[in-house]
């Protein structure tokens, strides 16, 4: 048997990358939205103060969840398994909502990157990549 040092880890297939890159850009997108909640915090608003103080707060959890989530999957850990297809899950109800309402370009494309993000999430290679437990024996 060799020692778990020893063996290789299969390489990052390029599908990991895809679901770094497009989980990222949700994070970044989150994450200007909710620094916009900030900023409208110093100008005329019609939100009361708390919501858009618990809305920002929301934003910018969930960015930062999402930018871990991706980093993770970059670094082959298991647990963004989850939390990736739970916020995919989310974007295209999301995504469907925003073309019932009018806004069908940015509809299509949130639809879009969540089908792309999944298909890529449960890729035999990224399966593997973040099921492979001899790069990281504590996880």
């Amino acid at each position: 048997m060799v020692p778990a040092s020893q063996q290789q880890s299969p390489d990052r297939p390029w599908t990991v990358w895809v679901i770094g890159v497009i989980v990222g850009l949700e994070a970044a997108a989150l994450a200007y939205v909710g620094v916009r909640f900030v900023i409208s915090l110093f100008s005329d608003h019609v939100i009361p103060t708390a919501g858009i103080i618990f809305g920002a707060v929301v934003m910018l959890g969930a960015a930062a969840w999402l930018g871990s989530a991706a980093w993770g999957t970059v670094r082959g850990l298991r647990w963004p398994r989850a939390a990736i297809l739970v916020s995919q899950a989310f974007l295209v109800i999301v995504g469907i909502s925003l073309t019932q309402v009018g806004a069908r370009a940015i509809g299509v494309a949130c639809v879009a990157a969540a089908i792309v993000a999944l298909m890529a999430l449960f890729n035999r290679g990224t399966v593997a990549w973040m099921g492979e437990s001899t790069r990281h024996p504590s996880r």
